[in-house]
């Protein structure tokens, strides 16, 4: 069941894959959920805290890819050292499978260049990254190597999200699985 939170995220989503984020206002989410703005006021006194509430989202969102990326690589009974970074690499350059990812990935993109010109907005998301890293640097392997890996795997990310020359699904797949052995 959707919550009334959620519907407000999505409908802020929509807009900005839609409109940009400079369209992005409590009234237009608001307009999209079909709910007074004093609905949206509700979970989101601001604009600011709207973009924060899409960031956690998405934060959740990659959380929840990574737990099932290490309950994965657990499955197949590989290694246990670099289990974290096989999973954060997986979970950053595989392409999109479902719609929801295309989504979440379109909504990002907007949402990461919105905030380039908010850096308060980005102070989550700064974290988030640092709790990747600790738990990278201490995951059995040489921190250089799974440090290497993630910063390649978020280039790649980088890539995809925006377009700058994107890599054909060979050289891609090739890629991906070079940096899944740098954690090996």
């Amino acid at each position: 069941m959707t919550t009334t939170r959620d519907r407000i995220l999505d409908a802020a989503e929509s807009i900005v894959i839609r409109d940009g984020v400079a369209r992005l206002t409590l009234e237009a989410a608001a307009a999209q959920a079909q709910l007074s703005k004093g609905g949206v006021l509700y979970h989101f006194r601001t604009r600011d805290a709207l973009v924060s509430g899409m960031v956690e989202r998405l934060v959740a969102a990659f959380d929840a890819d990574l737990d099932d990326e290490v309950a994965a690589d657990d499955a197949t009974g590989a290694a246990a050292s670099g289990r974290y970074i096989r999973a954060y690499v997986r979970a950053t350059v595989r392409p999109p499978r479902t719609e929801e990812d295309v989504r979440r990935e379109r909504a990002g993109a907007a949402v990461l260049a919105a905030m380039a010109s908010e850096p308060e907005l980005l102070e989550p998301l700064r974290l988030s990254f640092d709790r990747w890293q600790l738990r990278l640097v201490s995951d059995g392997i040489d921190p250089v190597r799974a440090t290497v890996a993630r910063l390649a795997a978020d280039g790649l990310w980088l890539v995809d999200l925006f377009g700058f020359a994107p890599l054909d699904e060979p050289l891609r797949a090739w890629v991906a699985a070079y940096l899944e052995d740098l954690a090996r």
